[in-house]
């Protein structure tokens, strides 16, 4: 089978949420069929991947953006009714990369990544398509507007229904719609009733993220992911400035490592307060992970399956998430990781940080029931072959 697969972002390195969902998808999928990628390198430099992304597909083409310039872009498409997300992320080369590779390979299937790829895809009806929204995106921004002010409340409602309009003009076209968890699985179907919808859970992957030889003994904590997204700078600011002082409070050692790529000025800033390390982009990072005793993630935002959670439980490290980064996740509160709710000024999570330093026993038995059942349930593998039993559904029933 002859896959055109369209993705937002170079699925390599896989050091975010997305890129880490389509980089084990896509590559476990070309071991069973000939896989064709076009994506975009965004960042512009992560062009430079696609002499090791061709390793594994039968071709690759990479688009350069600069997602500052698109967004500049976009903003004339406020006086209009269409999405910001679709001018955001629009751009005449790719259509005509993958205008291209429509008229030369002749695809079976189209798999699209996001809502952001899916009017490339869209242009070629005749080729039945498999559309992985990963998340509901008009979700997401419906939730950002509950805590934003004006003029950026107004910007976000209007993302919200201009978009939330667009998928369920998407979920009706495409042969079979994918999301990530059951939660979004609802939304969706409720967007588009009559339309295929299913959950494509996340993975991950359990021989590259194992637990140290031992755990971290010190009073700790890390939060990890792309610095530069909104939902996760909102939580590393809530960590240090409303946890981390309860925590200190009991454990004046206490120390918090925010790790990840291109931090915000505002995540920066973080570590000007005594005891927290702001690391920027890492080359692994497990090492930082297990170097702490606790991992902490009080997403206030969060949708579908959190790869960062699923990840820090292979490790072996206790998790302490909210409700929304818990979602979706096969894990009983209290025997796999601990759930504490966002707010309340950093007290639920300080406590729950603070009862796992107190009984280094109970950490450790949350750590290893965690890392069982990762490996449960967790695998890529199983993923790969939902994939593949959809992209062939789809190619067939379009036949």
């Amino acid at each position: 089978m002859r896959v055109l697969a369209l993705t937002h972002r170079t699925p390599f390195p896989p050091d975010k949420g997305d890129k880490i969902r389509t980089h084990h998808l896509l590559t476990r999928l070309a071991r069973r069929c000939e896989v064709h990628l076009v994506a975009f390198a965004e960042p512009p430099s992560d062009a430079g991947y696609a002499a090791r992304l061709r390793r594994h597909f039968a071709s690759v083409t990479l688009v350069p953006i600069d997602m500052r310039w698109q967004r500049l872009k976009a903003l004339p498409a406020l006086l209009g009714s269409r999405p910001l997300t679709l001018p955001a992320f629009g751009s005449v080369r790719l259509q005509s990369m993958v205008d291209r590779a429509v008229r030369e390979l002749r695809p079976d299937v189209v798999f699209a990544e996001s809502t952001s790829m899916a009017p490339y895809a869209l242009r070629h009806e005749e080729i039945p398509l498999v559309m992985d929204f990963v998340d509901v995106d008009s979700a997401k921004w419906r939730a950002y507007a509950e805590n934003a002010k004006f003029p950026m409340r107004a910007v976000y409602l209007r993302e919200a229904s201009t978009l939330e309009a667009y998928e369920r003009e998407v979920a009706r076209r495409a042969v079979i719609s994918t999301v990530t968890a059951d939660r979004e699985l609802r939304l969706l179907a409720a967007l588009a009733p009559g339309s295929d919808t299913r959950t494509l859970a996340n993975g991950v992957d359990t021989d590259y993220f194992r637990p140290a030889v031992a755990p971290a003994e010190d009073a700790s904590a890390v939060f990890f992911g792309a610095m530069d997204y909104h939902a996760n700078v909102e939580a590393a600011v809530f960590l240090v400035r409303e946890v981390m002082p309860r925590v200190r409070a009991e454990f004046p050692g206490f120390r918090v490592v925010i790790a990840g790529s291109r931090p915000t000025a505002e995540v920066r800033a973080l570590a000007s307060v005594e005891g927290v390390t702001v690391t920027g982009y890492v080359e692994d990072i497990r090492g930082k992970v297990t170097d702490c005793a606790v991992c902490v993630i009080p997403l206030r935002v969060a949708r579908g399956v959190q790869n960062k959670v699923l990840e820090a439980m292979a490790m072996g490290v206790p998790v302490v998430c909210s409700p929304a980064a818990a979602e979706g996740i096969e894990a009983d509160a209290g025997t796999h990781l601990l759930v504490a709710p966002f707010g309340g000024q950093g007290g639920p999570i300080a406590e729950a940080v603070l009862s796992l330093l107190r009984d280094r026993g109970r950490a450790l038995a949350i750590a290893e029931a965690a890392r069982q059942r990762v490996e449960a349930r967790y695998g890529w593998e199983p993923r790969c072959d939902e994939l593949l039993g959809m992209l062939t559904e789809a190619r067939d029933r379009r036949a």
